[in-house]
């Protein structure tokens, strides 16, 4: 495993990844604190979603604590300047927001609940 801290994942520790043990593949989201890529995290062999940040500050270590089954998977960071990067789980199907901005897509009042309630528990 091309790490730098850390000895597995899920441990609750900042696992320090390597930014040249993962392979960039297409943009898929951003924002205004950084872009989103699906990425190949090489020592792993795992598909996963790379967040670049212009700055690495809290939230790595807040991700790191946090496991649950409606939380999207943290599994490391880049912290290696100017490459800083959040390495979570990578959701194929993309986020709930663009679903919601899909008009093609129609919610109703159960699949609403029922996600709120999902929400509310992560």
């Amino acid at each position: 495993m091309d790490v730098k801290k850390g000895t597995s994942l899920g441990t609750g520790a900042l696992l320090e990844i390597s930014f040249n043990d993962l392979c960039f593949y297409e943009r898929c989201g951003g924002g205004t604190f950084g872009s989103v890529y699906r990425a190949l995290w090489q020592s792993q062999n795992m598909i996963v979603a790379v967040k670049r940040l212009l700055v690495l500050e809290k939230e790595a270590q807040v991700l790191s604590v946090l496991s649950h089954r409606n939380i999207i998977k943290f599994y490391g960071a880049v912290v290696q300047d100017p490459n800083y990067c959040l390495v979570t789980e990578f959701a194929p199907n993309d986020s709930l927001y663009s679903y919601l901005r899909n008009a093609n897509n129609t919610l109703d009042f159960a699949q609403i609940v029922k996600w709120a309630i999902e929400i509310a528990q992560g």
